[in-house]
């Protein structure tokens, strides 16, 4: 794991390397026409040596047209004249076949294009700049390992980047909280009333801090200017935003499963406080289920609401319920008689919301399932499937289906979202779950957090659809 205290001690200074030229190259760049792209990518993949007339007949234009180009591109020391041709630098061509990439349509500003960024800069600067060990076999690894590993690590080193200039600040925010995390570099211009030259020391500074890459695209035939985060993240925002669970618009058509909140909370109370009146007695029925009596039974009916004694699931209720009292050492059984013990007092006692927090927090309390293996019901397990119903915090009702499509709990190895190597590019890989780690999610949603209070279950159009309570936000929004 990262170590996310140092994330905050980096100390990047442009003028660890000959970043003026850096500079003036993207101004150039930035008002391209598309012959001029056209004569870049042709000087860049022939020879060394290019006769003026064989490079403006491969480029279809007449000398007179191409003379002036060369002018222009020549500023950037990418190659000399010599007589009637022009020589190329073999060390510029590489820094522009890196640049020549960001006019391709297909221009992914991710990690590729993050490593060619830092290798303009000398090597011995980088542990500097990032704070990482000088020892490091590979630098770039290193990087990905403390800031990219995961989107969590990326999102934190995010949140405690700060600059001393509020236009940094306000850029990075612009870009993350547009609606496609894309702005045109002319929108930002004219917003913060800012040269050309200062937008390009902006981008710069922002791309050496990982928060956002500079990019074209071709409007008419000529290439604006594009700034977005990097592409991974972005990809990782988009799926995030794509997997949003809707609100349901009619929530006064769903039908509640319980219509109190900690009704899961009450109705334990209802068997103590019948057992601390009198001990209930208890007998096996063919299921081998310990069950009170029929009157008893009624009366239990009788006091928890929307619950009927004739429904056959009630009599499973109410022995899982009994289970449950004696799992959490409340009560117990003594000659097939429940009786209350002393802790149940202290319970009773509670407020509904303390009694939920009691449930929430005794070392005891389990979620049970025959349907789920016992090896993946674990606490970590539980309480990474708990954390999932943060994403619809607020969102009142919503489709169960819905919210599985952005769950993105670490229940397993395929289900850790984390930077991986695809070949030539990087992606933060989505997770993926096994039907019996979905179960989990379910349960945990639907059963385990509904009997604490945290969430309220029902049907709205013959779905299953839930809610986190006001209990749930207050406990899950901290």
């Amino acid at each position: 794991m990262a170590d996310l205290n140092s994330i905050r001690k980096n100390k990047i200074t442009l003028e660890d390397y000959d970043f003026k030229q850096d500079i003036e190259n993207r101004l150039l760049m930035s008002q391209f026409t598309s012959n001029d792209l056209s004569v870049l990518e042709e000087i860049l993949y022939s020879s060394i040596k290019i006769p003026v007339r064989k490079l403006a007949k491969s480029v279809d234009l007449d000398e007179e047209e191409i003379l002036p180009i060369l002018e222009k591109l020549s500023k950037t020391g990418l190659f000399t004249f010599e007589d009637d041709s022009i020589v190329v630098d073999k060390e510029m061509r590489k820094y522009f076949e890196a640049q020549a990439l960001k006019f391709d349509p297909d221009f992914k500003p991710g990690m590729e294009f993050l490593q060619s960024l830092l290798r303009k800069v000398p090597i011995h600067v980088l542990p500097i700049w990032y704070s990482i060990p000088r020892t490091s076999n590979n630098i770039f690894d290193s990087l990905i390992e403390k800031y990219f590993f995961t989107p969590q690590i990326f999102q934190r080193y995010l949140g405690e980047l700060t600059f001393p200039d509020p236009i940094l600040t306000g850029i990075v925010h612009d870009v993350f909280n547009s609606r496609d995390l894309k702005v045109y570099g002319k929108d930002l211009i004219e917003k913060y009333g800012i040269s050309r030259e200062q937008f390009e020391h902006y981008l710069l500074q922002l791309e050496f801090h990982f928060a956002c890459c500079l990019g074209y695209e071709k409007i008419n035939d000529e290439w604006t200017e594009i700034v977005t985060p990097l592409h991974e993240w972005r990809e990782y925002a988009v799926f995030l935003r794509n997997t949003e669970a809707p609100s349901i618009s009619t929530p006064n058509k769903v039908k509640r499963n319980r219509t109190q909140d900690f009704a899961y909370i009450l109705d334990l109370s209802q068997i103590l406080s019948q057992a601390k009146k009198q001990p209930l007695s208890l007998s096996e029925d063919k299921n081998k289920r310990l069950l009170p009596p029929k009157a008893a039974m009624s009366a239990l009916a009788a006091k928890m609401e929307d619950m009927d004694e004739s429904d056959p699931a009630f009599a499973d209720y109410v022995h899982k319920l009994i289970t449950k009292v004696r799992q959490l050492k409340l009560a117990d059984i003594v000659d097939n008689r429940l009786y209350a013990l002393e802790s149940a007092n202290d319970f009773l006692d509670m407020r509904p919301e303390s009694r939920a927090l009691f449930l929430y927090r005794h070392p005891l309390n389990r979620l049970f399932s025959s349907q789920i293996p016992a090896d993946i019901i674990t606490d970590r397990n539980l309480r990474e499937a708990e954390k999932s119903i943060i994403r619809v915090l607020n969102s009142g009702w919503v489709y169960f289906d819905d919210f599985t499509k952005g769950v993105i709990a670490p229940l397993g190895e395929d289900s850790i979202v984390m930077l991986k190597r695809q070949g030539k590019s990087w992606k933060y890989v989505l997770p993926t779950y096994t039907e019996e780690e979905l179960a989990l999610i379910k349960a945990t949603v639907l059963e385990w957090l509904f009997e604490l209070g945290v969430t309220a279950v029902g049907e709205h159009n013959g779905k299953e659809c839930f809610c986190v309570t006001s209990f749930g936000q207050s406990l899950f929004g901290r």
